[in-house]
């Protein structure tokens, strides 16, 4: 009797620590905070100073590449959760975009928004990441890791619209990559820890005005078939302007036709 009403309490106190958690996730007042307010459009600050592997201040401004986009991946490295998922499905995504390759056709940068990671930590995760790419990259700076004071990371967060808030001894936050231009605007969001490659491709091309890739031509063809659905948060293809092209193809080969059998005609009259 005594070990089953043990049981009995012990199953009422992880319902209750279950249902308490859920609570805490779900209620507005904790979550209002956190979240992401899209800044489309927008130039991020090049004044922000952050601090590299090598314990060095680095301008952002001089972070961007100034010919191809960058990808913006906000974590912070103590994180035991999200944050791991999130810089591993990063890791997959670009592993999987084989049309396009890091360093040479689009850069990753990652900021921890944690003001008390180090530069050590920040070389040790930069390592690891690195190392597991598919192709071996020519320079640290094709992705490098970086951390930054409360002040600069403020900056860098409020402007991209990253909202977070200290929940104990860890962050409470969302997930997902900010695409930078080459002349520092915020192109689009990714949301989620795991990406379709498609889209991250797409995103890119987008960036870049199809400016990158080997083949100039076919990105734009990708560009004029794909928009990116706000709702979805996802690229659809887009149906008018598959049916114009389709009506231009058809005009085409109509007119090709009529003229062969124009010739045709006048040569045999």
């Amino acid at each position: 009797m005594y070990k089953t009403k043990l049981i009995f309490s012990v199953l009422l106190l992880f319902i209750f620590l279950s249902v308490e958690s859920v609570f805490a996730l779900t209620d507005s007042r904790d979550v209002k905070d956190i979240g992401i307010d899209e800044r489309l459009g927008e130039f991020i600050p090049g004044e922000i100073t952050l601090t590299d592997e090598n314990n060095e201040p680095v301008v952002f401004e001089d972070l961007l590449s100034k010919d191809t986009p960058t990808v913006l991946n906000l974590v912070y490295y103590s994180c035991p959760k999200l944050c791991n998922f999130a810089a591993d499905g990063l890791l997959k995504v670009v592993n999987e975009t084989e049309s396009l390759e890091l360093g040479k056709d689009f850069k990753l940068l990652t900021v921890s928004f944690d003001p008390k990671d180090s530069p050590e930590l920040a070389a040790k995760k930069a390592l690891k990441y690195r190392n597991a790419t598919k192709r071996v990259l020519t320079s640290k700076q094709d992705w490098p890791f970086f951390v930054g004071d409360e002040e600069n990371i403020e900056k860098l967060t409020e402007s991209v619209g990253f909202r977070y808030k200290l929940d104990g001894e860890e962050f409470a936050h969302a997930s997902a990559l900010i695409v930078i231009t080459p002349e520092g605007r915020i192109s689009r969001y990714l949301y989620g820890i795991q990406h379709v490659p498609s889209d991250f491709r797409l995103s890119l091309l987008e960036a870049s005005k199809g400016e990158i890739g080997s083949s100039k031509l076919l990105n734009s063809v990708l560009l004029f078939c794909y928009g990116f659905d706000p709702v979805g948060k996802k690229y659809a293809l887009k149906a008018l302007n598959i049916v114009k092209a389709g009506g231009v193809v058809t005009l085409l080969t109509l007119s090709v036709g009529l003229t062969y059998f124009w010739r045709r005609e006048n040569r045999t009259g």
